[in-house]
């Protein structure tokens, strides 16, 4: 599956990183970035940390209160 990392200026001048899939839908939308370099920095640790990043279910009150699971 393809897809790509966009960048967005909103028009308070903050920034976004969008990750969309192939069919140009969208997955996730970032909390604000100040300035272009710190969402790309952002960009960078999110394509880190989604390479090896453990799936935790936080839909539990158990999991949701302190984040017991750390991937099984």
């Amino acid at each position: 599956m393809t897809g790509r990392i966009e960048l967005h200026q909103e028009t308070d001048g903050a920034y976004r990183i969008k990750i969309v899939d192939d069919l140009m839908r969208t997955l996730a939308v970032s909390a604000v970035f100040g300035s272009q370099r710190a969402a790309l920095d952002g960009v960078f640790t999110l394509r880190e940390i989604a390479g090896t990043a453990h799936v935790i279910d936080c839909t539990t009150r158990e999991t949701a209160a302190g984040h017991t699971r750390t991937g099984a």
